[in-house]
C-alpha cells in the first residue's frame, strides 16, 4: 500500500534548526575520524609497508623524493582506515539525519540497497588489491624490460593503489545502477541489449576517465570489467 499522508516522524523545522542538526552531525563524524586516526598513524608505517609489498615486485625500488611523502603517505593511509573504520557511524549519522522525512517504503528500500552497494564495493577494491594492481605492475615491469631503473615514488605508488582500490569500488557499483534503473522503469533491459555495442563504447570511454594511465593498460582492464558487470546486470534483470 502506498502512503499518501506525510511520514510519520516527519515535523516542521526552521532551516536553522535543520543545519544545526547537520552541523552536529557532522562534528561527531569528524570527531570519531580524527580520533581513528591519531590511533592509527603509529601503524602506519606497517599498513604502507604491507600494501606496497603485495602489489610492487620484489626487484622495484621505493624512494620517497619530497622531504615530507612519507608523512603524506602515512596520513592518507591513517585516513583510509579511519574512513573505513567509521564507515558504518557516517552511514547511520546520514540516515538519522534523513530519517523523519522517509517514508516507510523509502527506509525498506535503503535497508535492501545499502548492504548490497556495500558489499560490491568491497569486492571491487579487494579485486583491485589482490588481482589488478599486482598484475599491473608486473606488466608494465616486464613490458619496460631492463632498460627501466625501477625505481618509484612511494607517494605516487601508494596513491595509484588507493586510486584503483577505490575506482574499482565504484566501478562495481554498475550493476546495482543498471538493476534499479530498469526496476524504476527509467530504461527497458531490451532497449540496454539491443545497444550493447553503444553501452561498451560510453563503458569504455568512461573508464579511460576515472583511469588516467599512459600505459591504456589500467583502462583496458577497467573497460573490460566494466563490460562484464554490464552483461551481469542484464543477466541477473531477467529475475526482475
Amino acid at each position: 500500500m502506498q502512503e499518501t499522508s506525510l511520514p510519520p516522524h516527519d515535523r516542521e523545522m526552521p532551516l536553522s534548526e535543520h543545519l544545526r542538526e547537520l552541523r552536529d552531525r557532522v562534528v561527531i563524524v569528524l570527531a570519531v575520524t580524527l580520533v581513528l586516526m591519531a590511533a592509527t598513524f603509529p601503524f602506519s608505517p606497517r599498513i604502507v609497508d604491507a600494501i606496497l609489498a603485495h602489489i610492487v615486485p620484489a626487484s622495484a625500488k621505493l624512494i620517497a623524493y619530497e622531504p615530507l611523502e612519507l608523512f603524506k603517505v602515512r596520513i592518507i593511509a591513517s585516513f583510509l582506515v579511519a574512513v573505513t573504520v567509521g564507515f558504518p557511524l557516517l552511514v547511520y549519522e546520514a540516515f538519522c539525519f534523513a530519517a523523519p522525512g522517509l517514508y516507510g517504503h523509502e527506509k525498506r528500500f535503503i535497508y535492501a540497497v545499502f548492504p548490497f552497494s556495500l558489499l560490491l564495493f568491497v569486492v571491487g577494491a579487494a579485486l583491485a588489491y589482490f588481482v589488478t594492481m599486482p598484475l599491473f605492475f608486473n606488466m608494465v615491469f616486464n613490458y619496460e624490460g631492463s632498460l627501466a631503473s625501477h625505481e618509484l615514488s612511494v607517494g605516487q605508488t601508494f596513491d595509484i593503489a588507493t586510486n584503483f582500490m577505490l575506482g574499482f569500488g565504484i566501478v562495481f557499483q554498475v550493476p546495482l545502477v543498471i538493476l534499479l534503473a530498469i526496476r524504476m522503469g527509467l530504461v527497458r533491459r531490451k532497449m540496454l541489449a539491443d545497444s550493447r555495442l553503444v553501452v561498451y563504447g560510453l563503458l569504455v570511454g568512461f573508464a579511460v576517465f576515472i583511469s588516467p594511465d599512459p600505459t591504456m593498460l589500467s583502462q583496458l582492464i577497467v573497460g573490460v570489467v566494466l563490460i562484464v558487470l554490464f552483461e551481469l546486470s542484464l543477466l541477473l534483470s531477467r529475475f526482475i
